[in-house]
């Protein structure tokens, strides 16, 4: 994501969604309450649960997103 780009608000049905962040800073959102995000965080959004992400930083903020199952 470059400075300002953001993935708005979704969710998913069946799925979890782990991201974990290689590389720069942002602001996490999960519903409503909003986490910060740097290098080595690794953030988690359950199935159902809107979130999204958005680049706070000066500099690209890279993650790594998996989808999963989740647990049945």
């Amino acid at each position: 994501f470059e400075p300002g780009q953001e993935h708005k608000l979704h969710s998913h049905e069946g799925m979890d969604k782990v991201y974990h962040v290689l590389e720069g800073s942002g602001v996490f959102t999960l519903e409503t309450e909003e986490l910060p995000m740097k290098a080595g965080i690794m953030l988690v959004a359950p199935e159902g649960v809107a979130h999204g992400i958005r680049n706070t930083g000066s500099e690209r903020l890279v993650v790594l997103a998996v989808l999963a199952p989740a647990p049945g």
